[in-house]
């Protein structure tokens, strides 16, 4: 029997044939910190969005009340032997504390999230002014106006309409 054993020469590790084994602990902290930023930048515009987002919501909501008053001003009967009804009588109205955020159907089931509702309440006012251009004419003017988050925002559609019959 032969008991011999053999020895492999390894390599003697000197400054010119180090192999790396890894990332240096200067690369890892750039590396993280380039991510840090990369990560509180798209924090900031996503926030930025949302509130673009909330703004959007809160606009079409505006418009929404707006065109509803429009379409009960052009779709009132309206005979010319009677007297206007109350929506053209002549003169402003004003409504007060509309709540602009209340969207019923989110509320079903399947759709009520977290997400659904806004951060911040809005109540908008709105004013109708209706105008006489004529004894068979009027001319209406609707404006939304509503605050959110220390700014105030205004919408306002307007539309004339004659008698039903001639």
């Amino acid at each position: 029997m032969d008991f011999t054993v053999q020895c492999q020469k390894l390599p003697i590790m000197g400054p010119a044939r180090r192999q790396r084994q890894g990332f240096t602990m200067v690369e890892v902290l750039i590396a993280a910190s380039i991510m840090a930023v990369f990560a509180c930048t798209s924090l900031v515009a996503l926030t930025q969005l949302n509130r673009y987002a909330a703004v959007s919501r809160l606009r079409t909501l505006a418009l929404a009340f707006v065109q509803q008053r429009i379409d009960l001003f052009m779709t009132t009967p309206w005979d010319v032997a009677t007297s206007a009804p109350a929506i053209l009588v002549v003169g402003a109205t004003t409504e007060n504390n509309l709540p602009l955020d209340n969207d019923n159907f989110n509320n079903a089931t399947g759709l009520s999230t977290a997400f659904t509702n806004l951060d911040l309440q809005a109540n908008a006012t709105r004013t109708t002014t209706v105008t006489s251009i004529s004894a068979r004419v009027r001319s209406a003017v609707v404006t939304v106006t509503y605050s959110y988050r220390g700014r105030t925002y205004s919408v306002s559609m307007n539309s004339m309409r004659t008698t039903d019959n001639i």
